[in-house]
């Protein structure tokens, strides 16, 4: 996995790339870079791979973590439990503490922030900053309204779908979907999704996912976070409305929203030096 992960001119070291048992999963977990601990967690239907171009740039000046979510990527989950957002929350934290690693910051994307912010709000995770982008925190309409809407719950409880839909996926399917999120993927970004849908456990993850997933608690979890947080938006962004990062923003006492234009629901993807920029402090 580390030799796809890493683009070959741009590893600041060579990524530690392993299985830690934790919280009753084994997790894919990669590493890199010395410092302070950054700890990246990825969204709804993606993977470390997510976070591929900024790890480099963020080992520059940390300590950086990125895991594969319960049933995405490498991390298999045991069954539908393991997919709901307390237990996921729980297993981010089981993690690191087996690592021993409290982590700095913390930095998530749409679902994976949502993840965060309730293992902050639950003093699972001593977190000094946390950052989203594209944050999936309310209840919305939409491309993501549509994903987690009850017929999604339906799809999921079919335990033939996943491998149905990683069967006849196709790379311009694909590639029609991330661009329905507003961003503008390369070639490589598309080639590494196509990968992970082709995957039936993970589309079946993915699905488990959606349905399991619950928000009706986040406006409170958001008003008990006590880290600084750093709500960021694609104004491009049609999976998640981009005035979500405000009103998350609204919720919590230490916060500020950042809005960006021309970027989509893969900000971090689409513009990685930025993103680096806002977790390592460098673009605050």
């Amino acid at each position: 996995m580390s030799a796809a992960l890493w683009p070959e001119d741009r590893s600041p070291s060579p990524a530690k790339d392993h299985f830690i048992p934790a919280d009753g999963l084994n997790w894919h977990v990669v590493e890199a870079g010395t410092g302070p601990t950054v700890l990246l967690v990825h969204g709804t239907a993606a993977s470390v791979h997510s976070w591929r171009k900024v790890m480099p740039l963020v080992a520059e000046h940390a300590h950086v973590v990125a895991l594969d979510l319960p049933g995405h990527g490498q991390t298999r989950a045991r069954d539908s439990a393991d997919l709901t957002l307390p237990r996921m929350a729980a297993g981010v934290a089981a993690v690191m503490k087996v690592l021993g690693l409290v982590p700095q910051t913390v930095a998530g994307h749409s679902a994976g922030a949502a993840i965060l912010v309730e293992a902050v709000a639950r003093k699972l995770l001593q977190a000094e900053t946390l950052v989203s982008f594209n944050g999936a925190f309310f209840p919305f309409g939409g491309v993501a309204g549509s994903l987690f809407s009850p017929i999604a719950k339906l799809i999921a409880s079919n335990p033939f779908m996943p491998r149905l839909l990683a069967g006849v996926a196709r790379i311009t399917t694909v590639e029609r979907l991330l661009r329905d999120t507003g961003s503008n993927p390369g070639p490589d970004d598309i080639e590494h999704y196509f990968r992970l849908f082709k995957d039936p456990a993970h589309v079946g993850a993915a699905l488990g996912m959606m349905a399991a997933w619950d928000l009706g608690n986040m406006e409170q979890a958001l008003a008990r976070v006590e880290a600084s947080c750093i709500f960021v938006a694609g104004d491009n962004d049609r999976a998640v409305p981009p005035d979500s990062a405000d009103r998350a923003a609204s919720r919590c006492r230490h916060a500020v929203a950042l809005h960006y234009r021309g970027y989509g629901h893969l900000l971090h993807e689409e513009n990685p030096r930025l993103a680096a920029g806002i977790i390592t402090g460098l673009e605050r």
